[in-house]
Formats: structure tokens, C-alpha cells, sequence
């Protein structure tokens, strides 16, 4: 059996509209000036780690989150979001082979990802979900952790699908493969960590590369 983890934003779906309208009223509440063409920076990655760099302290960095919270699921930017073309497809059709379970691991909060993967009609393709618990989980490495630990599974049973250097740098530092996906947020160029196994274009080389690679063929 082979478990593979599907990020979230910029593998799933693209969250940026409705992601960056909240961050930009969050960043000039705490007069912080980012400029529009680093705001893909902050998708993805724990939005509690962020503001800390950000801001400086940990507290604030929270308050800061809790307010954009506040504005992404109360005036419903959450769903300013769409998957990517393929994306049901690659779900599905990994969900349907045999000899892998599959699963999404996010550092978007676990219940957001929950409603959203409902929303677009893919829940039932997905077997596990990790999503960030904030003082609980919030690392891509804890969120992998967790999922892992909950299946009961290595980490050298598992991949992780994601777009990211956070991706990579969280699979990696538990010891597993990850396949980086094109079409999100990540900065492709300067990502040549070892776990990564494929680089996917497509989510339909994701689906071409799982079914030839940790499928059974039968």
C-alpha cells in the first residue's frame, strides 16, 4: 500500500483571489508593506509563521491570523477559490487504484480543508485529511506526522504531492518522497531538494506517475 498526500493551495485549487484580498486588508491593519508580487508567498505556508517574521512576536503574529480568519471565512473568501483543470480527475483516479489510499496534507486549517473538499466534490476521494490545529499542529513536517502516525504508516510508504518548498522541506525532514507540482505557487527554480522523485506539469502526470510507479497492476 502507498499513501500519498495531496497539498492543498496551489495543488487542489487556487486560493489566490480570495487569499489575497484578506491578506492585503490583514497586512495594512498591522502596517505592514508587502508588496501584491510577493503576496504567493504567503499562501501556503502556516500563516502563524509568517507573521511572526513578519511582525516580530508570536502573539501578534496570532491576533494578526485570528483577525484574517476572521474576514476569510466570515465574508466567505474561502470560496474565491477553484480547483485546478484536472485536478478531480487526478483525485479521483489515484482515489481508484489499487494498492494506494489517499489523502490531503495542509497547512490550511483541518476544517477549512474539510469544507472546501466537500465543496468541490472530491471529499469522498480523499481517505485521511491532516489539516493545521493551531498549538497542536501547524508545521508541514507535524501535519505529516500526524497523518502518518494516525494510519499507523512510514514514512517510506508514503509521497507528498505539493507545490511548495514546504512541501518538499516537510516530506524531507521525515524521510519522504514528495512529487512537486508546476502549476501552484511554488519557486520552482530553486527547489532541488533529493526527496523530490518527479516533477509533475500536469495533474495528469500525477496520475500517470502514481499508477506507474506505486500502483498494483493487476
Amino acid at each position: 500500500m502507498k499513501y500519498i498526500f495531496f497539498d492543498f493551495d496551489g495543488t487542489i485549487s487556487n486560493t489566490y483571489e480570495g487569499v489575497a484580498d484578506i491578506l492585503k486588508r490583514t497586512f495594512d491593519k498591522y502596517n505592514l508593506n508587502v508588496p501584491v508580487e510577493d503576496y504567493n508567498k504567503y499562501i501556503g505556508p502556516p500563516l502563524s509563521d509568517s507573521f511572526t517574521k513578519l511582525l516580530g512576536d508570536r502573539d501578534k503574529a496570532y491576533e494578526a491570523v485570528a483577525y484574517f480568519r476572521g474576514l476569510y471565512v466570515g465574508e466567505k473568501a474561502i470560496y474565491k477559490s477553484s480547483l485546478y483543470d484536472g485536478v478531480y480527475d487526478m483525485l479521483k483516479d489515484c482515489h481508484e487504484m489499487q494498492g494506494i489510499t489517499t489523502g490531503v496534507a495542509t497547512c490550511k486549517k483541518h476544517e477549512e480543508a474539510d469544507d472546501l473538499l466537500r465543496y468541490f466534490k472530491v471529499r469522498e476521494y480523499i481517505d485521511c485529511l491532516s489539516g493545521l490545529v493551531y498549538n497542536v499542529r501547524e508545521s508541514k513536517e507535524d501535519i505529516l506526522g500526524y497523518a502518518i502516525d494516525s494510519l499507523g504508516v512510514t514514512p517510506q510508504d508514503c509521497v507528498m504531492v505539493g507545490d511548495t518548498i514546504y512541501d518538499v522541506e516537510g516530506a524531507e525532514k521525515l524521510g519522504m518522497d514528495c512529487i512537486l507540482c508546476l502549476w501552484g505557487f511554488g519557486d520552482y527554480d530553486n527547489i532541488h531538494n533529493k526527496n523530490v522523485v518527479f516533477r509533475a506539469k500536469t495533474p495528469q502526470d500525477v496520475t500517470k506517475f502514481v499508477r506507474e510507479n506505486y500502483a498494483v497492476i493487476k
